[in-house]
């Protein structure tokens, strides 16, 4: 036996003991792919060797704008290096371009509906209060759970079934060490007068744990040493603010860009036959404009440039996050989740932020890297958000909660071949959408409605769900909606 266990190790170039307990949980879990009723034998096998960690990530207003997407100017070399270790989801959707609504979907399992998640004061515990949620799910099955920075919009919601400990956020923190806290001198000098709020970026030579999202790593490092020597499974939640405005980086990554360089957007004007209540969001403006004209040419490029700066700011905190999984040696045993809570716009349509149902504010990026699965491989299948919570309860081998109403996308993690769903469904404070492979669909409270042909308008310049060959279009993704909406109930199971 002993002279196995090291041929085995020598043919594996590991220790011993290292070797043997990733090949069990490798040799366990493609077992279980095979098992076609597999979740009785799966929670046994589970139960017996141990249950696999999770590092949840959430990235807020992160739309997919990365490397590993094919936006080549943009540096996010960790993200991509994860998406290589893992499954990429290039039509992945939010069920609300806002982040409240957007998490409380996520983190419940539910669709937003008219009376559910409506805005950004949307809270689980109120609004779907008999609903386990995705935290709370994982500590029932005998996971700790620990949340740091954001991952419910709140950090009071739904905290007594979820998590094992405080929830730690400095999101919303105190005035000094918050997330819209500025830290270069300059800044003071530009204050907007109406929220009392400082410019929309700044650049200062600082270091990474200046800024909150560096604590929040530096704390969730801090909590994987902890975590690994328990003696249960973990669920650690990391939930960094940027590239949530404002645009607040230290200096070397806002110089990873030249901002002569940056493309813009090519369509800054708005849709032909846009619906009147197509409107952008005006979150930016509640920051100074540093004395830069709205919407002009330089400002695009500022804006743009602040928030590639941000998204390779939070690349380099996720880099270190998953480098200390190897360091610990659980990297093998953690499934690691990376979403963006919504997309955004970066000056289409002369449009910044989100809080608009067109195709950049709904996409998402969303990666996992789980044992047993595939690997560098893109899943161009649409699924939602709200399929995480599904998926992670089957990769964990826990029970899922009967409410749920996503889908797990395990198959398409052993299979990125498979078709993906049929559509997604999306509605913000104006209206509802459906997402289908050509198309994305939208009818407003108003009555009126807005159709982009994605197979000859990818960029959504021009409305044409009033072109008489689009009729029967209109009428089947309307009908497609419809039918969703009457089937997203208002009380959970």
């Amino acid at each position: 036996m002993i002279f196995i266990d090291a041929l085995v190790a020598r043919c594996c170039g590991l220790p011993t003991a290292n070797c043997i307990r990733q090949l069990c949980y490798r040799f366990v879990t493609a077992v279980c792919s095979l098992i076609v009723a597999g979740d009785a034998l799966s929670q046994v096998i589970s139960d017996s060797l141990g249950k696999l960690n999770v590092l949840f990530i959430a990235i807020d207003d992160l739309r997919p704008e990365l490397g590993c997407y094919g936006v080549t100017h943009v540096r996010s070399p960790n993200i991509d290096r994860l998406a290589t270790e893992g499954v990429r989801f290039s039509r992945a959707y939010c069920q609300f371009p806002v982040c409240g609504p957007s998490r409380a979907s996520i983190l419940s399992g539910l669709y937003p509906t008219k009376s559910r998640f409506r805005d950004n004061n949307a809270l689980v515990q109120r609004e779907a209060a008999d609903a386990r949620t995705l935290p709370g799910a994982f500590r029932k099955a005998g996971y700790h759970t620990v949340s740091n920075g954001k991952i419910f919009h709140s950090v009071d919601d739904a905290v007594g079934d979820s998590w094992s400990e405080p929830p730690f956020s400095l999101t919303n923190s105190v005035r000094g060490n918050s997330h819209s806290t500025f830290h270069d001198k300059d800044s003071a000098s530009f204050i907007d007068g109406m929220k009392n709020r400082g410019p929309f970026f700044e650049a200062p030579d600082v270091s990474d744990d200046t800024y909150v999202d560096g604590q929040i790593c530096e704390k969730s490092i801090k909590d994987l040493h902890r975590l690994a020597e328990l003696k249960q499974p973990f669920f650690l939640a990391c939930g960094f603010v940027r590239p949530h405005l404002p645009f607040y980086a230290p200096k070397k990554y806002w110089e990873l860009y030249t901002s002569d360089e940056i493309p813009l957007a090519s369509n800054r004007f708005r849709p032909k036959n846009a619906p009147r209540l197509l409107r952008g969001a005006e979150e930016i403006r509640s920051y100074h404009d540093r004395d830069i004209e709205y919407n002009s040419r330089e400002y695009h490029r500022v804006a743009r440039h602040g928030y590639y700066a941000c998204v390779s700011y939070v690349d380099a905190l996720v880099g270190r996050l998953v480098a200390t999984l190897d360091e610990l040696g659980i990297r093998d045993n953690t499934i690691v989740v990376l979403w963006g809570d919504h997309g955004w716009q970066l000056g289409e349509h002369n449009f910044w932020a989100k809080n608009t149902l067109l195709h950049n504010a709904v996409r998402s990026p969303l990666i996992i890297s789980a044992p047993g699965c595939q690997q560098n491989v893109e899943v161009d299948g649409i699924v939602e958000l709200i399929d995480i919570y599904p998926t992670l309860c089957e990769l964990a081998a826990i029970r899922q909660p009967g409410h749920l109403e996503g889908a797990s996308v395990v198959p398409l993690l052993r299979d990125p071949t498979l078709p993906g769903k049929q559509a997604a469904f999306v509605r913000d404070t104006q209206g509802a959408a459906v997402v289908t492979k050509d198309y994305l669909y939208t009818e407003y409270k108003d009555g009126e409605q807005m159709l982009f042909d994605h197979k000859s308008d990818p960029d959504e310049n021009v409305n044409v769900a009033g072109e008489k060959k689009y009729i029967e279009t209109v009428q089947s993704l309307s009908k497609l909606l419809h039918r969703h909406q009457a089937q997203a109930v208002d009380e959970p199971k």
